[in-house]
């Protein structure tokens, strides 16, 4: 059964057989936090580049000379490039140990095994950390999160607050994608831009329980404590603080950039298998190089939260212990991400 084809019952609420597809669209739309967030505009195509040095370097223009080919999302191996890489690094600051794995909130069976330098960080660390576990939800607080949220107060409707332009292609896709139009009508647009792009994911032959975060908390399920560094009600308030006109735009950009959905997923999970921590930031950044919107969208889904989740993770590591953390690759990226932020403070970044 596809992940949304529940109905909506005709007193408006959600019936039994939408409860049990509720689970799965929980689990899966916020679990495309990061995909939804870094995929915001339209990115213009990659260029992995090497310079005479014979050192690789990314830019979004094409190379001056012929040292690589176009990468649009796709990254090409460039000449004297080693072998791959996890996206995986080790900090440590003479206290505690923090072991940071980049995330993907989807997965496929492709992506395991996962190489056994992060199989034996996880088996010797003491505590897993995630941004959300999401497994720990129950139905009550499922129908009361995202639904809740996602739906407006006063019954309205999504065209109602969207011009007729963004709603006639958003039934387009829709139909596409083959995603019940009828579940979108009564949808705020920051959870009809969720909806759409774990829909085109699901298709493309990638699923929640297969993502990376979702593996790790099952593996540590009656063995190792975890911790949450944020919680779904505080991931589904990142989109519903965002007003009519900001929402509109992320539905306009996710409808933008799921026209060529698959070319674009295939370049986040090459850059994540090779642990390419350039090119997947560069990916985020060129996502919100247009605008003071998507200026306020990356302040909001990723500078923001970069803070709190490296202040919260320097706290847990004065205790002494080991800990496993599994965020979304896009917060570890960056001069502004999790890896460079930590190091600010005085931590030892290596990848192993």
């Amino acid at each position: 059964m596809p992940l949304f084809m529940f109905k909506m019952k005709s007193n408006n609420t959600w019936g039994r057989s939408m409860r049990f597809s509720l689970y799965g669209l929980v689990k899966f739309a916020i679990g495309c936090l990061l995909t939804l967030a870094i995929s915001l505009p339209a990115v213009a195509g990659l260029y992995k580049c090497v310079d005479r040095h014979n050192k690789t370097f990314y830019q979004d223009m094409p190379c001056q000379e012929m040292t690589s080919e176009k990468l649009p999302y796709t990254l090409a191996k460039s000449p004297g490039e080693g072998d791959e890489r996890a996206f995986f690094w080790k900090a440590t600051n003479g206290k505690g140990v923090l072991y940071l794995l980049g995330s993907l909130h989807f997965g496929a069976q492709s992506f395991y095994p996962l190489p056994q330098v992060v199989n034996n960080a996880f088996i010797n660390s003491d505590v897993l950390v995630v941004e959300a576990d999401i497994n720990n939800l129950s139905s009550k607080e499922m129908a009361g999160g995202l639904p809740g949220k996602g739906r407006y107060a006063d019954k309205s409707k999504l065209e109602d607050h969207i011009k007729r332009i963004t709603w006639n292609k958003t039934l387009e896709l829709a139909n596409k994608l083959e995603l019940n139009d009828e579940l979108l009508a009564s949808v705020k647009p920051w959870l009809a831009a969720l909806m759409l792009n774990a829909q085109s994911l699901k298709r493309e032959g990638y699923n929640a329980e297969q993502g990376i975060d979702n593996f790790f908390t099952q593996q540590a399920s009656n063995k190792k404590p975890v911790m949450e560094l944020e919680s779904e009600q505080d991931q589904i308030n990142l989109f519903d603080q965002l007003s009519d006109l900001e929402q509109e735009q992320l539905l306009l950009h996710t409808l933008k950039e799921l026209n060529h959905g698959p070319e674009y997923h295939k370049g986040v999970v090459e850059a994540w298998k090779k642990g390419d921590v350039e090119a997947m930031d560069l990916i985020v950044r060129q996502s919100f190089d247009t605008g003071q919107l998507s200026s306020k969208l990356f302040n909001i889904f990723f500078l923001e939260r970069n803070e709190r989740m490296a202040n919260r993770l320097i706290d847990l590591s004065n205790d002494g212990r080991t800990y496993f953390v599994v965020v979304g690759s896009g917060h570890l990226s960056g001069e502004k991400g999790i890896l460079k932020l930590l190091e600010q403070k005085g931590f030892a970044i290596t990848q192993p």
